[in-house]
């Protein structure tokens, strides 16, 4: 990521806390994005993989919504970030999307919105989890570019689709 220096350094954030901020900053770019057609809920406990139910006040149709956050390249050359989903809480049932998204601070950077039934597909797979390692480079092919979003009004318009089926 470019080096900023007037944003405070996120380093010393939690997993936890780097997932928190994450989910308020889809929260907010999606209500954004469609002048609050799309609406997120947020389950008070999340220990089924669902982080955010995203509501469509036109249709009236939700989906659920696990949101993975990085904050920074795992490879920078290759410009890559690594999202894990826990077999656990890995469901492909009613809809669920996996939104993976890469944040300068709480910039919008890329992001990958996967249909949990196509994340077998793209994701390398163990006992305890799915993982995908997309490149965030606009001009990169691989098994995850279908996915790739430049802004929230990319993924805004997806799940709109999605959701209108």
């Amino acid at each position: 990521m470019v080096e900023h220096t007037d944003k405070p350094d996120m380093g010393n954030l939690t997993s936890v806390q780097i997932g928190a901020i994450g989910e308020s900053v889809v929260a907010v770019g999606l209500m954004q994005a469609t002048g609050g057609r799309l609406t997120p809920f947020e389950p008070f406990a999340d220990d089924d993989g669902i982080d955010l139910l995203i509501y469509d006040k036109v249709t009236r149709r939700a989906l659920p919504l696990q949101v993975k956050t990085r904050t920074k390249f795992d490879n920078e050359k290759a410009q890559t970030v690594q999202f894990d989903v826990q077999r656990s809480t890995f469901t492909d049932q009613g809809g669920t999307h996996l939104l993976a998204v890469l944040l300068d601070g709480t910039e919008f950077v890329c992001s990958w919105l996967v249909p949990m039934n196509d994340l077998q597909t793209v994701a390398r797979a163990n006992k305890a989890k799915f993982t995908i390692v997309p490149s965030a480079k606009e001009t990169s092919k691989d098994r995850n570019s279908p996915f790739r979003h430049t802004s929230f009004e990319d993924v805004a318009r997806t799940l709109i689709e999605t959701m209108n089926g």
